[in-house]
């Protein structure tokens, strides 16, 4: 989901907000710092544009479009970006690269029977299949859909119920793509009436209208004030804080998973329990050597770990503090936000929930703005299982 540079620049994984200074730093506190900014602005202002969507939770990913080269409609999944391709034109092209999944082949087919019917005559897009096939049932009055088991089942009511209802399949887009096939750019930005209507196809824009939602004074407050404590940690430490807490930055070094258990366990991070995280997993991967010399030798990287951290403990508080403002922040974004639900009601298990989160697009990246003790523990915990 998230920008990748290379040959061609797809969207691959998104980033929390609050974790953008963890893993690049500097400018990571900065895009994270403005995209609230941009969030907030556009929660004020009560647009409704690509700027800040819906996350919805969808499956499969589906890339779809008409080919820049030979001009043939195809779908594919998340794996028509991959090194060798898999793009289908056809059934027996869906059952040739995908037989090995039965679900997916179902997803897959359904997509290139329908998804013809709303497309626009020209370029590649991207979103997530929300039904398809016998996936819809009865709910009341209304008509729900639930993409991952595990995950929010949908429910429409009204005249978005009977739409879903005749609907063959259910899509939401939220990417373009632009250029040709060796060097294609995604783009948060969506022309939805470009998009046909056809009953067969429930076609929603991920785009959230914040007209609906109340941003109130007391919220404003809040907002500003660990915007505010955040851009002054940043602003008193940001150099030696970031050069000092440099060796554990990054996407899936030691502070990212460490917030990622935090999150699992409801714990407030702090350097102790950094240090005892990054103690814990040297502690583990030297109990799989055979050696002596071997687990010793791993205890000792361990050790070197905590060591430099106990001795810069104060720029990872300070880095550890910033993250928790940043998150405080976010948190009443999301709040905001989840006022207005598009429409559908949410929930998980029977019990009522809100939107999964949102995504802001701040300077050709998007970042998501998420309740973690909700969703992304729930996620994470079933990533476990």
């Amino acid at each position: 989901e998230e920008s990748e540079e290379g040959a061609s620049r797809q969207i691959k994984h998104l980033t929390h907000v609050e974790d953008r200074p963890l893993q690049g730093g500097e400018k990571g506190f900065t895009h994270a710092h403005d995209s609230l900014m941009a969030a907030a602005d556009h929660i004020k202002k009560g647009k409704k544009t690509s700027e800040l969507t819906t996350k919805y939770d969808g499956s499969p990913a589906i890339v779809y479009g008409y080919h820049p080269k030979n001009k043939k409609f195809f779908v594919a999944s998340k794996s028509a970006f991959n090194k060798n391709p898999k793009i289908n034109y056809t059934q027996q092209d869906i059952e040739a690269n995908h037989g090995h999944s039965p679900g997916l082949v179902s997803k897959l087919k359904d997509a290139l029977e329908h998804l013809p019917k709303v497309a626009p005559k020209q370029g590649v897009y991207q979103g997530d299949m929300l039904f398809s096939g016998n996936d819809k049932k009865r709910k009341g009055a209304g008509i729900s859909f639930n993409p991952n088991p595990s995950g929010i089942t949908y429910t429409a009511h009204g005249t978005e119920a009977d739409r879903v209802k005749k609907a063959k399949v259910g899509v939401v887009t939220h990417l373009s793509y632009h250029g040709d096939e060796k060097n294609l750019n995604a783009s948060h930005e969506v022309n939805h009436e470009k998009f046909a209507q056809h009953p067969d196809v429930w076609h929603q824009s991920a785009e959230h209208d914040t007209k609906h939602v109340h941003y109130d004074p007391m919220q404003q407050l809040e907002y500003k004030k660990h915007l505010d404590a955040a851009k002054k940690i940043h602003k008193e430490n940001g150099p030696m804080m970031y050069a000092a807490t440099s060796p554990h930055q990054g996407d899936a070094n030691h502070l990212a998973t460490y917030i990622n258990q935090t999150v699992r366990t409801d714990d407030k991070p702090s350097v102790n329990g950094l240090m005892q995280h990054i103690y814990d997993k040297y502690a583990k991967a030297s109990s799989s050597l055979k050696t002596p010399a071997a687990q010793s030798k791993k205890m000792s990287q361990g050790k070197e770990h905590v060591a430099y951290i106990n001795t810069n403990n104060k720029h990872y508080e300070n880095l550890l503090n910033m993250h928790n403002h940043l998150q405080q922040a976010k948190n009443v974004l999301v709040n905001v936000l989840n006022q207005h639900s598009g429409g559908l009601e949410h929930d998980i298990d029977g019990k009522k929930t809100d939107p999964e989160g949102f995504v802001v697009n701040h300077a050709g990246q998007p970042t998501k703005l998420v309740n973690r003790a909700e969703f992304s523990k729930a996620n994470l915990l079933k990533v476990r299982k």
